[in-house]
C-alpha cells in the first residue's frame, strides 16, 4: 500500500506518518496542497491524508481537482473542526472519510488497515520481491533466487518490516516496537536477529540486501 500524507502541521504529518509506518506501508509527505497534487499526478497512491488547512492550496481544492483529474486515491479528510457542514462539503468534493484532528496514531493505523481491506482485492496475493528475495506474506514462504529460506516467525516478521521500508532507514527502536511492542527490548536483541536473517538469506545467494546504518538502524536495498 503507497499513502501521501498532504500535512503542514509538523507534529500531525509525525503522527500520521507514525501510523502508516505502523501498518508496514511506504509513504511520502507533502506539505502543502500544490505539492501534495503534484506528487499524486508523478504516482499512484492508494490512500491519501488531506488536511483541509494547508497552504497554497486548501484541502477540499485538493480533493476537488484529484477527482476531476479521475483519480482512484481512497482521499481521507484531516481537520480540526469537521463540522456536519464541512464534512457535508467534503463527501461532496469527492472526500471518502474524515478524520479528526488530534490525529491518534491507533485509530489512524486501524482505519488505514481497514481502508486497506476494503480496497484491496481479495483475491490478491501480498507478495514483496526485491533483489531475488520474494516473500508471500499470506503464505509466510520466503525464497531467495528460488531456493526456499526457512525463517522463524519473528525473523519473517522482520524481513517483511524491513521489505515494507525499502530504500528507507529503519531505527532499532521502531524495529523493535514492530517486532517487540509488549516487551523492553534493545538495540543487540534487534542485531542479533539481523545478523541471523542476513545469513539465512544469504545461503541463497546473491548481493547483500540488509545494510547498517551505523548508530542508527537498517535499510533494505
Amino acid at each position: 500500500m503507497k499513502v501521501l500524507v498532504m500535512e503542514d502541521d509538523r507534529l500531525s504529518a509525525e503522527h500520521a506518518v507514525a501510523a502508516v509506518d505502523a501498518c508496514g506501508y511506504d509513504c511520502d509527505v507533502a506539505s502543502n496542497g500544490k505539492e501534495g497534487l503534484r506528487m499524486m499526478a508523478a504516482k499512484e497512491y492508494d490512500i491519501a491524508l488531506v488536511d483541509i488547512e494547508m497552504p497554497e492550496l486548501g484541502g477540499l481544492d485538493v480533493i476537488r481537482t484529484a477527482r476531476q483529474r479521475k483519480t482512484d486515491t481512497y482521499l481521507i479528510v484531516l481537520s480540526s473542526h469537521a463540522s456536519p457542514a464541512e464534512r457535508i462539503a467534503g463527501l461532496k468534493m469527492g472526500a471518502d472519510d474524515y478524520l479528526v484532528k488530534p490525529i491518534s496514531i491507533d485509530e489512524l493505523s486501524l482505519r488505514l488497515q481497514a481502508v486497506a481491506r476494503r480496497i484491496a482485492p481479495d483475491s490478491a496475493e501480498d507478495i514483496l520481491s526485491c533483489a531475488g528475495v520474494v516473500v508471500n506474506v499470506d503464505k509466510k514462504t520466503v525464497r531467495r533466487n528460488g531456493q526456499i529460506i526457512e525463517l522463524t516467525p519473528t525473523e519473517r516478521k522482520l524481513l517483511v518490516y524491513l521489505m515494507r521500508n525499502k530504500g528507507k532507514c529503519v531505527t532499532y527502536d521502531l524495529i523493535a516496537d514492530h517486532l517487540w511492542w509488549h516487551l523492553d527490548s534493545t538495540g543487540s536483541v534487534v542485531s542479533a536477529n539481523v545478523s541471523r536473517l542476513r545469513k539465512k538469506l544469504a545461503a541463497g545467494g546473491g548481493r547483500e540486501v540488509i545494510h547498517t546504518v551505523r548508530d542508527f538502524g537498517y535499510v533494505f536495498k
